[in-house]
């Protein structure tokens, strides 16, 4: 009697298992190497913004993630556990939505202005509250993470205006509009903020006095120390109209991987399942 070929395919099965091993391994080094960085400099979470602007939490959380849902996908193919493949579909599935609605809102918030007064999840408040704990909560992570937000977007402070820069008048160090203090950073902005001509160096008083208080108004930036003025959520949003295409072949590069991912898992399954079909016809 002929042997019975197999329902299961080895190459589907391997590449399933293969590539979330390597993923696997990938996320267990994120999530050490986040959880190291916040053990060595003891590192305190204590509401959201502590969170978003430290990238070791950011990692550790991501990380932790991606291990599970990997954990699941590679044990799944290798073992053929119907139930662990079926739960990491479920799972992809759930990411690849989630991921879809994140691209439709970031797009219809900065195409469709009116969306985001209607929504009523404008993110500006949470970004003002980072600028208040800017150099006054010794965060070092924090503070390193808003220099480079503005200094690679090329705008001053978070909201979504062409005056952004008026938001560092909320910072305890940097106010300028009723400050009660002589504090020799008083009307200034951070270093980040300033416009830096090719090959000069960077200047840590860049920003110092540029802003002025004027018959209780802030008045235009020096001139000789020119800053960006707008915003970064302004800048994000002229970012993503200026490079649209662009960023919609780098989702699509994320988005058609977890689709193939979740073809092999559900193809597996059925197979999995077929071939214990078979098995069961065979013993009777």
């Amino acid at each position: 009697m002929a042997r019975q070929q197999s329902a299961v395919s080895l190459c589907v099965k391997y590449t399933l298992f293969l590539w979330n091993f390597i993923l696997w391994l990938v996320s267990m080094a994120v999530t050490a190497l986040g959880a190291y960085i916040l053990v060595i400099k003891h590192k305190k979470v204590h509401d959201a913004i502590d969170f978003l602007f430290d990238p070791s939490t950011v990692m550790c959380t991501i990380g932790s993630i991606a291990v599970v849902v990997t954990l699941i996908g590679w044990l799944g193919a290798l073992r053929e556990y119907t139930s662990c493949l079926r739960l990491y579909t479920w799972m992809m599935t759930l990411f690849f939505v989630g991921e879809i609605i994140l691209i439709v809102f970031v797009f219809v918030f900065y195409f469709v202005p009116e969306a985001k007064q209607k929504l009523g999840l404008f993110p500006e408040k949470t970004f003002q509250d980072a600028i208040e704990k800017y150099g006054v909560v010794e965060d070092d992570d924090m503070r390193n993470l808003i220099d480079s937000m503005q200094e690679s977007l090329e705008c001053c402070g978070f909201s979504d205006s062409d005056t952004g820069y008026f938001d560092w008048d909320k910072n305890e160090y940097y106010k300028c509009i009723n400050a009660t203090t002589n504090n020799p950073e008083r009307c200034s902005v951070p270093h980040s903020c300033c416009k830096l001509q090719p090959g000069q160096m960077k200047n840590v008083l860049c920003g110092r006095g540029v802003m002025k208080a004027t018959s209780g108004t802030l008045g235009e930036s020096d001139s000789h120390n020119p800053i960006y003025k707008i915003g970064c959520l302004k800048a994000v949003g002229n970012f993503i109209n200026e490079h649209a295409m662009v960023i919609g072949g780098v989702m699509l590069g994320i988005l058609i991987p977890q689709m193939y991912f979740m073809y092999l898992s559900r193809t597996l399954r059925e197979q999995v399942l077929t071939q214990r079909a078979k098995w069961g016809r065979s013993t009777k």
